[in-house]
């Protein structure tokens, strides 16, 4: 897992946990939708560096170690707004 990522790919990273901790299941679809169409190249970045995860409904989720890293993240930080 690459650990460095911009801060845009931070922000969908988080988005992402969000909406999964809503009980939510995004595909890029979805998140074209409610963010906009750039919000598509950096989904790949993220799932080649192993923030991300697709299963074969195109469902997007946090890889286990991203979960971790948001989880640890966000008990030090507070929620992200």
């Amino acid at each position: 897992m690459d650990f460095n990522i911009t801060a845009g790919e931070d922000v969908v990273v988080f988005h992402v946990a969000s909406l999964v901790q809503d009980g939510l299941s995004p595909t890029d679809d979805d998140l074209a939708e409610e963010l906009g169409e750039e919000v598509r190249p950096v989904l790949q970045p993220l799932m080649g560096k192993g923030w991300l995860v697709v299963d074969e409904d195109r469902e997007l989720a946090l890889s286990t170690i991203a979960r971790h890293v948001v989880s640890s993240r966000t008990d030090a930080e507070g929620p992200r707004a």
